[in-house]
């Protein structure tokens, strides 16, 4: 799989089929392999680039605070280097964030937004402490810690927690470091409230959440109310990882989207 530098980091991606390009950013300290179950469904019909963000699986991880800002122009800048015009763009979780932000930015390089147990702000309640107690756990005890613990376990899905898939989860997850955990980190904490500017994204979008995911469910309604061009879909029994809760029907649903809007 190939590497690029942009803005003087080198990012890992995967590059696979032919056709209009669909960009896939993954959530926060995650990697591409968030999107495993569908890449090669997507490929069938698209050229999929699947990202590894700066700070995150095989990119490079380089000190300093992240911003989604950072993660947005990293965004534009691997499309540009690439000599992509327009992109589909589908993000999960705070590549969701980060897609929101690109749209409003940038929605001249999309044809379509797709997102997946996104948010439109910072993490708050107990959204925010979920985050903030992984954070304490990842200065004081480290990566494998938190993977480990309760807190984390119970927000992965069930094909990840035991098998092959589980071994090369946790072998993804720890390329990670407390650092960029805490980088990455600051990039939540400090997005700004883009709940306002949400009628500026005027490409059709799809917002797909998870019926069981606390926190990111309720802005399943925010970006239904806020986006002029959105269609909504709630996978019921799913938690944050839709793609893999229920892969046929996230698929199924995303079909629907990809054919009420297709590429002029």
């Amino acid at each position: 799989m190939p590497n690029i530098t942009v803005n003087g980091v080198k990012l890992h991606y995967l590059d696979k089929g032919e056709g209009p390009a669909m960009v896939l950013v993954h959530g926060f300290q995650s990697s591409g392999f968030a999107f495993a179950p569908v890449v090669d469904r997507l490929s069938e019909r698209f050229r999929v680039l699947v990202l590894d963000l700066r700070g995150h699986g095989d990119s490079e991880k380089p000190l300093g605070l992240y911003t989604i800002q950072t993660f947005k122009e990293d965004v534009l800048a691997f499309i540009d280097a690439l000599g992509l015009d327009q992109v589909d763009y589908m993000g999960q979780s705070m590549g969701g964030r980060t897609g929101t932000m690109f749209a409003i930015d940038h929605g001249d390089r999309l044809r379509r937004l797709l997102l997946v147990s996104s948010s439109a702000s910072a993490p708050s309640g107990a959204y925010r402490a979920h985050f903030e107690g992984l954070l304490k756990i990842a200065k004081s005890d480290g990566l494998a810690s938190i993977f480990d613990s309760d807190n984390y376990q119970s927000r992965v899905p069930k094909q990840l927690r035991e098998g092959a898939l589980a071994i090369e989860f946790r072998e993804r997850f720890l390329k990670n470091t407390p650092e960029t955990y805490a980088s990455t980190g600051n990039a939540l904490f400090t997005m700004p409230d883009l709940i306002p500017r949400l009628n500026e994204i005027k490409v059709p979008t799809w917002v797909c959440h998870g019926g069981d995911d606390e926190g990111p469910l309720a802005f399943s309604d925010v970006y239904n109310e806020g986006l002029p061009n959105a269609r909504r879909v709630i996978i019921p029994g799913s938690g944050h990882h839709p793609v893999w809760d229920n892969t046929d029907l996230f698929m199924s649903e995303l079909d629907k989207f990809l054919a009420e809007f297709p590429i002029s």
